[in-house]
């Protein structure tokens, strides 16, 4: 049985290459030490044994070190700011169904008779999608979905306001909260 000893490699130094293998497992593998241990030494079986060797691991500072400079240069790759999904959910959040689709009812002449013999007129309601060229950026942003049926019923759904601001109100910066995002609305 296999054994995780510490490092005893001096500061500043590379990982071994058994450390740095783990390291780059458990970042593959959704920061999970247990399968990111199996996966560097597969003749250890038991999730017990590999998960207490990779808890020893990750314990190691020069490991801590080089999962965060990973994680940095991940983030710094994506791009994504606080600020920026903030602005994202605020879109989401602060949509309105009537930039996408409209809606009014009618009066309609049927094509039969009323008892009278006069053409019977009746209110239709009428829903109209927003042609895609004609919705702005930010309200195309907030649909989630357009579908349309066999028998032609169309159905627009927009993203999930509530939890958009939900999520608004806890991803807060210190230069952009969220609710100074809502009063540039």
């Amino acid at each position: 049985m296999a054994t995780s000893k510490a490092s005893t490699q001096p500061p500043g130094e590379a990982l071994s290459p058994k450390h740095e293998a783990f390291v780059q497992a458990y970042v593959s593998r959704g920061m999970n030490g247990t399968k990111a241990y199996r996966a560097v030494y597969p003749s250890i079986k038991s999730d017990d044994v590999a998960g207490a060797a990779a808890a020893r691991l990750l314990g190691n500072v020069r490991v801590q070190a080089r999962i965060a400079e990973i994680m940095r240069a991940g983030a710094e790759r994506a791009e994504v700011t606080v600020e920026q999904v903030v602005r994202e959910l605020k879109l989401l959040g602060f949509s309105d169904i009537r930039k996408v689709v409209s809606w009014r009812n009618e009066l309609v002449t049927r094509t039969e008779k009323g008892e009278d013999g006069e053409p019977v007129m009746v209110l239709m309601p009428r829903v109209t999608i927003v042609d895609a060229d004609k919705i702005s950026d930010e309200a195309a942003a907030a649909v989630a979905e357009v579908s349309q049926t066999v028998n032609g019923a169309l159905r627009v759904k927009l993203h999930d306001k509530h939890a958009a601001l939900v999520a608004c109100s806890t991803t807060r910066s210190k230069s952009t909260p969220c609710t100074a995002l809502a009063k540039s609305r």
